[in-house]
């Protein structure tokens, strides 16, 4: 098995309580937790009808080739999954676990996990769950909802009961990275329900749009961010990965600014490979003047045609500050604002130097060399 090979998953597995039951407490024990946790998300991505290549499949699971093939063994000798081959091409078709009292009754599987475990467990765990409760002679002591809680509910709570996608907007940011489709294929396990809050969303998405990040690349990007051991999500960590990741070459039309930032600033350098401090600049455009894609395409293509090539800080920043404080945020606006106020002038205009925060004061010297850049000495 390669990672360039291609594999689709089959199967319609649905886990029903009973046959979940014994997959935690039957088949667990003899496949593993890491077979476990990878039969799961199999099943959670058991729909997807295309070959794709497994190196996705890999690095969404952040495993290996040997250890996927080693865990797909393991769930292959237990009946969980059959694996189809055809020269380069797999099938993973996924296999519902028998319920527990079917497991039981199966002499080979029984035997197997006696052996794996104990006689004394087996008999214990088959007690624990056909162990007829009568709590007749018990007193109910529960504590009951109290009612009142629901005084402060609303008619904008009410739209939550309609059965509809009401959360949508959750997701709906101004960037070409549609967050529903990156999270519909992500499980909880590499990508917890408490760290998906709206900000962390929201710049997941913006990181893809800067450095054109796949959804498959992302998904593992993020599942290395998430930190389990102490809970947390480092989401300056998943900036530095982003923004160290290679960028794919592919050619820009004039006047498409509506592309990944990474890829419109390769496009204008003819495919070169972009330097660790331009993409720090467009970071930083981001991060701190709040400037979207296609704003930023803007600029980049407006500094480069003025500066010689050349991504000046000095000469970026002030005018990025100006686009963030008169409200730009689309191409169109962009390209009005820098025509009229920033395009080359007479040689007797002087370059506009604004207080952004920063140091970007410029020395007589240093606004001379940029105008010479400019080609106004």
């Amino acid at each position: 098995m390669l990672g360039k090979d291609l594999y689709k998953i089959d199967g319609n597995v649905e886990l029903s309580y009973e046959r979940l039951k014994a997959l935690v407490f039957f088949y667990s024990p003899l496949v593993g937790n890491d077979a476990l946790v990878l039969y799961e998300y199999l099943a959670i991505k058991s729909h997807s009808a295309n070959f794709r290549e497994l190196n996705e499949l890999l690095m969404s699971l952040n495993l290996s080739v040997d250890i996927f093939e080693t865990l797909c063994g393991k769930l292959n000798e237990y009946r969980l999954l059959k694996t189809l081959k055809k020269e380069n091409s797999y099938v993973f078709f996924l296999c519902e676990p028998l319920t527990a009292s079917a497991f039981i009754k199966d002499g080979i599987l029984a035997r197997e996990f006696i052996l794996k475990t104990s006689g004394a467990h087996y008999q214990e765990l088959i007690a624990d769950i056909y162990e007829a409760n009568d709590y007749k002679d018990y007193e109910n002591v529960s504590k009951v909802l109290p009612v009142e809680n629901l005084n402060a509910w609303t008619p904008e709570d009410e739209t939550y009961m309609s059965g509809k996608p009401v959360n949508s907007d959750k997701y709906s940011f101004n960037t070409l990275f549609d967050v529903g489709r990156f999270l519909k294929d992500i499980s909880t396990n590499l990508f917890p329900l408490q760290f998906r809050t709206r900000d962390n969303l929201k710049q997941v998405a913006e990181m893809a749009d800067l450095y054109d990040i796949s959804y498959d690349r992302m998904r593992s990007y993020v599942a290395e961010t998430v930190n389990r051991s102490t809970d947390s999500f480092n989401m300056n960590h998943l900036k530095y990965l982003c923004m160290h990741a290679r960028g794919d070459y592919r050619n820009v039309e004039k006047g498409q600014y509506d592309v990944p930032c990474l890829t419109f600033l390769m496009s204008l350098q003819d495919g070169k490979e972009v330097t660790e401090n331009d993409r720090k600049i467009i970071m930083n455009l981001s991060q701190e003047y709040h400037l979207n894609h296609s704003v930023i395409n803007v600029l980049l293509e407006h500094a480069l045609r003025n500066c010689d090539n050349r991504l000046i800080e000095k000469y970026l920043y002030p005018i990025a500050s100006d686009l963030h404080r008169n409200d730009v945020n689309t191409a169109k606006h962009a390209l009005e604002r820098l025509d009229r106020n920033y395009e080359r002038k007479t040689q007797e205009d002087r370059l506009p130097v604004y207080d952004t925060g920063r140091n970007v004061s410029m020395s007589d010297e240093e606004a001379e060399e940029l105008l010479k850049l400019m080609g106004k000495k």
